[in-house]
């Protein structure tokens, strides 16, 4: 299990506000699709600086600032008047880490058409409109604010030091359990402590090959503690692992905290639990939890280098 982080001397310089979050996704901005209107969990939506309240536009598992693994947040304004642009970074344990409010992760009125990036640090590759101002985060999660639903954004894990980047992946909405087995032939689980897995969602493409490895981020969405699972299926749909045992399962995550599960450890990434597994070539994943209130993200990433020298996503 990865260490958690230990709060350093620059931690106080900024004005970070310590607030345990739920989050919860209320919309989206994939494929063109319009955000929902709303707040997440028991972390309010903020106002910026100049009194406007923000509406969530994209929440966002898997965001990391780990050595030269940093987060770029590119976000058009579609409205038709100027909006305020924000991004809140949460690290694993969901502590909120900069306060939108206080303009750390903030760029007021950008005008329509305009694009403005946003990253945890200054990289090679682009050219970043302000950097939030961070301690080393493990794997988070993000949310993207503004003061209208009409923006849209794509967010990138990159390699911070090259240009090109060593590492480039997209990070998305991430993957949402729905109810039932996924497939069906599939039953659900149980977990450890005896409660029934109730809702799946499955993402094919898994490798465990050589260096050639996955890595699973979650976030809960939850407003209490939820257990979430992994499954691993070989290529001919074999069952690799337990989660009734605890290999793959993490019980009771709190609300707003990531884990992250590994088919082995990684360079790049702290594993909070590596899946013991048989080897798999390319096969798929489930996702399995009691709840629907978490979002995943996967990668496939050469595990012994950092940055890794391949990286991509994988969705359902």
């Amino acid at each position: 299990m990865g260490a958690r982080r230990v709060p350093s001397p620059a931690t106080s310089r900024v004005r970070f506000v310590r607030r345990r979050v739920g989050l919860a996704l209320v919309g989206t901005v994939v494929m063109g699709v319009p955000p929902a209107l709303g707040g997440v969990g028991d972390t309010p939506l903020p106002r910026f600086s100049d009194g406007k309240p923000a509406v969530l536009v994209l929440t966002v598992p898997g965001v990391m600032k780990r050595a030269r693994l940093q987060t770029d947040f590119l976000c058009t304004a579609l409205d038709s008047v100027p909006v305020d642009i924000g991004v809140e970074i949460f690290d694993a344990d969901g502590t909120l880490m900069n306060d939108v409010q206080a303009d750390v992760g903030a760029v007021l009125d950008v005008a329509p058409g305009r694009t403005v990036t946003v990253g945890t640090s200054a990289t090679a590759a682009f050219l970043e409109t302000i950097i939030i101002p961070l301690p080393s985060i493990s794997q988070g999660s993000a949310r993207v604010v503004a003061t209208s639903a009409r923006v849209r954004c794509n967010v990138m894990i990159t390699d911070d030091a090259l240009n090109p980047p060593v590492t480039l992946a997209t990070l998305g909405e991430g993957v949402r359990p729905a109810p039932g087995p996924i497939p069906a032939a599939f039953p659900l689980p149980q977990f450890g402590v005896g409660r029934p897995a109730t809702h799946s969602a499955l993402i094919p493409g898994v490798v465990k090959r050589g260096r050639d490895q996955t890595d699973f981020l979650c976030t809960s969405l939850a407003m209490q503690n939820i257990d979430v699972g992994i499954q691993i299926f070989g290529p001919d749909g074999t069952l690799q692992n337990d989660v009734a045992t605890g290999n793959g399962a993490v019980l009771d995550l709190a609300p707003g905290a990531t884990v992250t599960f590994g088919t082995t450890g990684t360079a790049a990434l702290l594993e909070t639990q590596v899946i013991t597994l048989t080897g798999v070539a390319q096969g798929m994943a489930r996702v399995v939890s009691n709840s629907d209130l978490v979002a995943c993200a996967a990668f496939v990433l050469d595990s012994a280098l950092n940055p890794p020298a391949s990286m991509s996503g994988l969705t359902e």
